[in-house]
């Protein structure tokens, strides 16, 4: 097993990313979800795991005539893409909780 900086790097990040969406799930904050808990520790458990043991997806990317740089792109991609799909999943619930209040001022206002 060959750990580089960047895989203590990304180690410490996923563990960091998992902890803070634990602690999050667990003191009900607003926005969280079971579904968010169990996708952060999919994605990022993949992650951990990937960096960990690096020489099991060396494999099957020459498997599949790859080199290493292209397969380091592609992990890097797949990082930004769900880190992406995160921020904009928290954006739409954070709208549409003001929405809701908007909506609900709205109709007490009607009622007055």
């Amino acid at each position: 097993m060959n750990l580089t900086t960047l895989s203590f790097i990304l180690l410490f990040f996923s563990i960091y990313s998992i902890w803070k969406r634990l602690v999050a799930f667990v003191n009900k904050e607003q926005g969280q979800s079971l579904f968010k808990l169990i996708a952060t520790i999919f994605v990022w458990g993949g992650i951990s795991y990937t960096a960990f043991f690096p020489g099991q997806i060396r494999v099957i990317s020459k498997q599949f005539g790859f080199g290493d740089n292209l397969n380091t792109l592609i992990f890097f991609g797949f990082i930004l893409i769900f880190v992406i799909i995160f921020r904009i999943i928290a954006v739409i619930e954070k709208n549409e909780r003001i929405i809701t209040e908007i909506v609900r001022k709205e109709a007490l206002k009607d009622l007055k």
